[in-house]
């Protein structure tokens, strides 16, 4: 469940609440006049939705866990050589 609050309150609670988003997971919605303003989420959730929102890069990163599971996989060595 995410919380919701106005930011007069926030602003007094930021220290806590920043804590309380990062190790819950959880979205803090904040209000401005009873109307959301702004939405505060850890950068691992942000990271996920920047991933999600990019099809290109999600197409890519389904295609290379495959290509771990199949074993299609090269060493550093084996792409580079003695570079």
């Amino acid at each position: 469940m995410d919380y919701i609050m106005p930011i007069s309150e926030v602003r007094g609670r930021l220290s806590e609440l920043v804590k309380k988003v990062s190790k819950m997971k959880k979205h803090l919605i904040i209000t401005r006049n009873g109307r959301p303003e702004a939405v505060m989420l850890s950068p691992e959730e942000l990271e996920t939705l920047e991933v999600k929102a990019d099809k290109k890069l999600l197409q890519s990163i389904l295609r290379a866990e495959e290509d771990i599971k199949e074993g299609n996989i090269y060493s550093h060595q084996d792409v580079f050589g003695d570079v």
